[in-house]
């Protein structure tokens, strides 16, 4: 096994998780569209709901700025070393401390949705179902 494949390896199964949090994010929105109460005008949503709802929101929004700090850190990374002349054929390594910012957002996506399901959601359709 090498660096690069251990690499690979979180790389991959990161990617894998923020797939698995957008369709969990997207999971839930359908669950408290279901069961939100009344209609039109008047449309509310049980406290519980409401909570989870604003975790998984919060992870989505954590999710796009884990994207967007990502992007940006890169690219000004990139610039720098374009500006030092390291030419785009060079072997280099670069600071960890450049994706501890993406790897936190990522974490705060997790535990987001961690809290929509585990703290509201699921104790909301347990008590539904009466499980």
């Amino acid at each position: 096994m090498t660096l690069n494949d251990v690499r690979d390896a979180y790389e991959g199964l990161s990617g894998k998780a923020s797939d698995i949090v957008r369709q969990l994010s997207l999971a839930g929105v359908g669950l408290i569209w279901i069961f939100k109460s009344g209609a039109g005008a008047s449309l509310s949503l049980e406290p519980q709901l409401m909570k989870a709802a604003f975790f998984i929101f919060l992870a989505l929004f954590f999710d796009f700025l884990q994207y967007l700090v990502g992007t940006t850190t890169w690219f000004v990374y990139f610039r720098y070393k374009e500006r030092r002349g390291t030419s785009p054929g060079d072997e280099f390594l670069a600071p960890p401390q450049l994706n501890w910012s993406t790897w936190t957002l990522f974490y705060l996506k997790a535990a987001a949705m961690l809290v929509a399901f585990g703290y509201y959601l699921i104790p909301f359709l347990a008590a539904k179902f009466g499980i």
